[in-house]
């Protein structure tokens, strides 16, 4: 079919049914009619728990202990002595700067003061000048306070992108519209790459595509026609001659034939293109002998089909045929001469088999098709001419693969490809199937948009119509397009409505295909997927072979799907008192009583330093290196993955922690990391990194417990920044429950970042904080944040972006 497509001008065809590049990385389809409006986020279910306090506002108080520990004395040391009190240079009195929400509502323009920093212009140059890093430090908190947005806020839902499905998705939607299943072929394996943004491989602004990628898709689609479809199958009595044919004792004849001169088989091998009924005719002939006619089985596979007595001469052979059912694929079809006479010097039966022949499957009521094509040409079985009947099914399945009913126009589109394949003297069939492809390469099918009418307008607020909803949230939670139920629902209305949608996606959360949630969302938020390629030190570690690397990243996926599953505490990824273990990961943990190799639920021990994320193997290996562990890889794991608050880039010229200085080759992690700090200006953000990340210096690189290093007792200890004490693993748990609000708000984030495909901006603070206090209201459910997410207006609601974009 591509072929086709490109010997009569293929891109043209293309362009008919609209597959364009996705260079305008925002575009909206045509508005749609009977949009609803917004629904509020619902309140938890009556009896739930509310928290006995409001949640704090985590990132101000971050803000104001960055900016009294970190900016205030660069400020002392270089601003102040011009820009304090009542007669303060040019009326900027930085000594008023004393927390976030002041600054963004005093008369200090943070803006000015930025640039300021930034280029060097204050202090003057005759005066004592900052460091590059210290200009850093100050002016990374300005943009983080511009950034700042008041968790009571009102919610802004942001805009919707156009959004390419990526690979996974890809592969998902196929396997569902056509039935090719994913682990047996890679419909998306000469696909573009996915890019990453904010953590997630499924982020619109970064899903690009180009002119190239078209002819890959294109490739797909045809690919994917051809598995689901199977070969074209040519219904009727029309004969195919197996030729030659192959016996055991006699000789072949002059046109394929063969004769046999005593008992035994000559046929061939037929593939039957389908499982229906065919017709076998076999033409025969026999020289006498002795009292009885030759005698011949037709056999198929071994198994006799018809017996038949042979009278025919070789001037005029019989033909004589046998109605069978074959299964679709290779078959041994023979003719068996059964009843050899031999008397010498007078009698000698012998059977000549002069052609074998098969015709069919001789209907469409006996041939079995595969699923897809019972149900893509199902339209086409009713009466009418062959354009109607095309138009039905090329209706019906854009339908399907647009994710919503397709208009006239896309109808139209589709026709003109089977059209002009049918003037080219192509088949009927195979001129569907090319529509088909085109299909799968329109940007109706490889993307998904919303219809807001005023899309470049900021201000212009739209709610989400029934099949936009229903392809966000199949997305969200199966990494594929919506079922039929969601379909119908999406078509009665019925999906934007609270207590449906809720009821939808706790439907959906329990279907196998939720899978695909658990799979894409932790293996990215926990970096789980990294595990795959990182570099372990086998001379270091030779007990992290491959097995062990599996185990650990099953264990990982195992708890999150359990927690799903069982709609247990977000809480539970912090801390919990079971995990999932084999007998090998069992013993590299340290943990008793566990046998077999697959890996069951076990509780730890009431000692175990394990449970939650922190402590799983694949977490301590991935935020390793390979011969070592690095407490600020894992510091910085806490901070940004469970906490929401990782810090400012380091600057570029820092050395490797193996380069610090005064350091001899004995030396533990926790030596040449205060070696490596020496540096004053590093003390900001490390303050914060270290203290978190050395309290797991008892796990080593592959995530094994040791109690020394060097030949030196571990020590765990540390302190953050405000004087909280941490000595182990176990403090850090406790630290993050002590503020378990922010645990659950970052989460919350890094869901509704999933969720809709786009990166979490300063404005989508409350409606994460919203989505966070629902949950924690309803005893921290794991399926209660996924539901608040859906519920949110920012998943079901979106605005316009400038041009210019934000």
């Amino acid at each position: 079919m591509r072929r086709v497509l490109r010997q009569r001008g293929g891109w043209c065809v293309l362009a008919a049914v609209g597959v364009v590049s996705a260079s305008v990385a925002w575009a909206a389809r045509p508005p749609a009619s009977g949009t609803n409006a917004d629904p509020p986020l619902q309140p938890p279910t009556p009896g739930t728990r509310s928290p006995s306090n409001e949640p704090s506002d985590e990132l101000a108080a971050e803000l104001d202990r960055r900016l009294q520990d970190d900016v205030r004395p660069l400020l002392a040391s270089y601003c102040l002595a011009c820009h304090a009190g009542d007669d303060a240079e040019s009326d900027v009195r930085l000594d008023e700067l004393t927390g976030v929400r002041a600054a963004l509502t005093g008369e200090l323009d943070l803006r000015v003061l930025r640039d300021m920093i930034s280029s060097g212009d204050m202090p003057p140059k005759n005066e004592k000048q900052p460091s590059e890093h210290e200009r850093l430090i100050m002016s990374q908190w300005v943009d983080a306070a511009l950034d700042y947005v008041p968790t009571d806020a009102p919610i802004d839902p942001g805009w919707f992108t156009i959004h390419r499905l990526n690979r996974a998705e890809y592969r998902n939607t196929m396997r569902d519209l056509l039935g090719v299943d994913p682990a047996k072929v890679d419909l998306a394996a000469k696909l573009p790459a996915d890019d990453m943004g904010y953590g997630f491989d499924n982020i619109a602004d970064v899903l690009s595509t180009s002119p190239v990628a078209v002819e890959q898709y294109l490739a797909s689609a045809e690919q994917a026609i051809e598995i689901a479809l199977g070969p074209i199958i040519e219904i009727g009595d029309t004969p195919r001659t197996l030729r030659p044919l192959e016996g055991n004792n006699g000789q072949p004849l002059p046109r394929g034939g063969f004769f046999l001169y005593s008992n035994g088989p000559a046929g061939s091998r037929f593939d039957a293109p389908a499982t229906g009924d065919y017709t076998i005719r076999v033409k025969a002939w026999e020289t006498p002998g002795g009292p009885d006619r030759s005698h011949m089985s037709v056999r198929l596979d071994g198994k006799s089909v018809g017996e038949f007595d042979v009278s025919a001469t070789q001037a005029s052979p019989q033909e004589f045929s046998v109605r069978a059912r074959l299964s679709r694929g290779a078959h041994k079809v023979a003719a068996h001469f059964t009843n050899d006479f031999y008397e010498k010097d007078k009698a000698d039966r012998n059977l000549a088999i002069e052609s074998i022949s098969i015709a069919g499957p001789l209907d469409d009521a006996t041939t079995e098709r595969s699923a897809a094509w019972s149900r893509i040409f199902a339209p086409a079985q009713g009466p009418g001419t062959d354009a109607e009947r095309a138009r039905l099914v090329l209706r019906e399945f854009a339908g399907r693969a647009y994710r919503r009913p397709a208009s006239d126009g896309q109808v139209e589109a589709l026709a003109r490809v089977f059209a002009g394949e049918r003037e080219s003297g192509r088949p009927l069939e195979e001129s569907v199937r090319t529509a088909l492809s085109a299909a799968l390469v329109s940007p109706n099918f490889l993307f998904r948009s919303v219809a807001h009418p005023d899309a470049g307008n900021p201000e212009a607020r739209y709610t989400l119509d029934g099949y936009e909803l229903a392809s966000r949230l199949s997305y969200f939670l199966w990494s594929s397009g919506p079922d039929d139920e969601l379909l119908a629902i999406a078509a009665d209305g019925t999906l934007t409505n609270d207590v449906v949608l809720a009821a939808q996606t706790a439907r959906m959360l329990k279907d196998a295909k939720a899978a695909a949630f658990v799979e894409s969302f932790s293996g990215q938020w926990l970096q789980l997927r990294a595990l795959e390629k990182h570099n372990v030190d086998a001379g270091e570690f030779p007990e992290c072979d491959e097995r062990l690397r599996s185990d650990m990243l099953q264990e990982a996926k195992l708890f999150f799907a359990d927690l799903v599953a069982s709609d247990r505490s977000v809480l539970d990824l912090v801390d919990s008192r079971d995990t999932f273990l084999n007998a090998r990961l069992a013993a590299h943990y340290g943990v008793p009583g566990v046998s077999g190799d697959e890996l069951r639920k076990v509780l730890l021990p009431p000692d175990s330093p394990r449970g939650g994320v922190l402590t799983m193997g694949a977490v301590l290996t991935l935020t390793s290196y390979p011969t070592r562990t690095s407490p600020v890889k894992r510091g910085l794991f806490v901070l940004d993955q469970l906490l929401g608050a990782p810090p400012p880039p380091p600057p570029a010229d820092i050395p490797p922690l193996e380069q610090a200085a005064n350091v001899g080759p004995s030396a533990t992690t926790r030596e040449r990391l205060a070696a490596h700090l020496t540096v004053a200006s590093c003390a900001a953000c490390h303050n914060r990194l270290d203290p978190l990340g050395l309290s797991f210096e008892h796990f080593d690189a592959v995530g094994k417990w040791r109690d020394s290093e060097q030949g030196r007792p571990i020590d765990a200890s540390g302190s953050l920044p405000g004087g909280v004490a941490l000595n182990g693993a176990g403090d850090v748990k406790k630290t993050i429950l002590a503020r378990s609000d922010q645990f659950v708000e970052a989460l919350a984030g890094k869901a509704l970042t999933y969720a809709i495909g786009r990166g979490m901006e300063p404005f989508d603070r409350p409606a994460v904080r919203a989505i966070a206090r629902r949950t924690r209201a309803a005893g921290d459910r794991m399926n209660t944040l996924i539901e608040s997410v859906v519920l949110s207006e920012t998943f079901r609601t979106c605005r316009g972006r400038s041009q210019t974009h934000e």
